[in-house]
C-alpha cells in the first residue's frame, strides 16, 4: 500500500502530566509522563506532530500544558486547553500554540457541561479556536440542538470515536447525523471504545464508514499515556496498523497528515 507523504504524521490526542503538581483530590492518579516520555514510547511510524489535550484532572490550570508547548524540542506541538468563563490570557495561549478548548460532558465521570458549550465556544471563537467535546451517544440529541448556537464556521471535534459502542448501528447512525451538519469532526481514538485492544477489529466497520463519508473531518489520536488503563497498555503502532489495514492511501493521508495540519494549523 502507498504510504502517506513524508510530512510528519500527527497524533491528535495525547496528555502530559507535571512531575510536581499534587493530585491528592483527583479522580485518578496520573502517570507522571512528559513529552520526552512520549517521544521515547509512542513516537513511532513517522509521527512528528502531536496535540496536547488538557486532562480533566488539571481543570482550567493550563500552566503545565503551556510550559510544554513553549519548551518542547524535536516535535511539533499544538494544544487544547480547558477554560471557564473567567479564564484570562487566551491570546497568550494562542501564541503558545493552543488551538482549541475542551469541554467534558461524560455521565460516567459525573461531568455534564454541555450547557456551557455556547458560552465557551464564543470565547474560543474570539481566538479562532475550535471546540473539542468529550461526550457520549446519549447526549447527541442535546448536542444537535445546540449546534446552531455556535459561531458560524466554528468546528466541533468529538473525542474517542464519540464513545460509540462498536456494534451499535444506532450509535453510528446518530454520530453520522452530527457529522452531516458539516461542522462536526471526530477523533478516531479507539482505546476507550474498542473491546479488542491490540487489533481493534471491532471498529473496522465504523472506521471505513466514517472515512468513506467524511474523509476531510476525521483525525486519529492514541490517547497516550492511557490513564486508568490496566496493562498491557495500548500501542500506537497497533492503532496505526488498523488504519493501514482498513484505509486507502488517500484516506490515510487525510486522517494522519492533511486534516490535522488544517485544523490545528501546523
Amino acid at each position: 500500500m502507498t504510504q502517506p507523504s513524508p510530512a510528519p504524521l500527527c497524533d491528535c490526542h495525547i496528555h502530559v502530566f507535571s512531575a510536581s503538581r499534587p493530585y491528592a483530590e483527583a479522580s485518578y492518579q496520573p502517570p507522571r509522563k512528559s513529552i520526552e516520555d512520549f517521544r521515547e514510547e509512542a513516537m513511532v511510524e513517522g509521527i512528528g506532530r502531536a496535540v496536547l489535550v488538557q486532562a480533566s484532572i488539571d481543570g482550567v490550570d493550563n500552566s503545565h500544558l503551556l510550559e510544554v508547548l513553549r519548551s518542547a524540542e524535536h516535535i511539533q506541538l499544538r494544544g487544547v486547553a480547558m477554560i471557564d468563563e473567567h479564564t484570562q490570557g487566551l491570546a497568550e495561549m494562542a501564541e503558545a500554540g493552543v488551538r482549541a478548548v475542551r469541554i467534558q460532558d461524560r455521565t460516567r465521570l459525573g461531568i455534564n457541561d454541555l450547557q456551557r458549550l455556547p458560552a465557551l465556544a464564543a470565547r474560543a471563537f474570539q481566538q479562532d479556536w475550535h471546540v473539542e467535546l468529550n461526550t457520549e451517544p446519549q447526549r447527541y440529541a442535546a448536542l444537535q440542538a445546540l449546534l446552531g448556537q455556535l459561531p458560524a464556521g466554528q468546528a466541533l471535534v468529538l473525542d474517542h470515536f464519540g464513545h460509540i459502542a462498536p456494534d451499535s448501528a444506532d450509535n453510528l447512525a446518530d454520530l453520522c447525523g452530527l457529522l452531516d451538519s458539516g461542522r462536526v469532526w471526530v477523533k478516531l481514538a479507539p482505546t476507550r471504545v474498542s473491546r479488542q485492544t491490540g487489533r481493534y477489529d471491532d471498529l473496522a466497520g465504523p472506521l471505513r464508514h466514517l472515512l468513506a463519508r467524511y474523509p476531510e473531518r476525521c483525525l486519529w489520536g492514541s490517547d497516550w499515556p492511557h490513564v486508568m488503563t490496566p496493562p498491557p497498555l495500548p500501542s500506537s503502532a497497533d492503532m496505526l496498523a488498523l488504519l493501514r489495514r482498513e484505509l486507502s492511501s488517500d484516506q490515510l493521508q487525510a486522517c494522519l497528515v492533511d486534516n490535522p495540519a488544517a485544523l490545528y494549523r501546523f
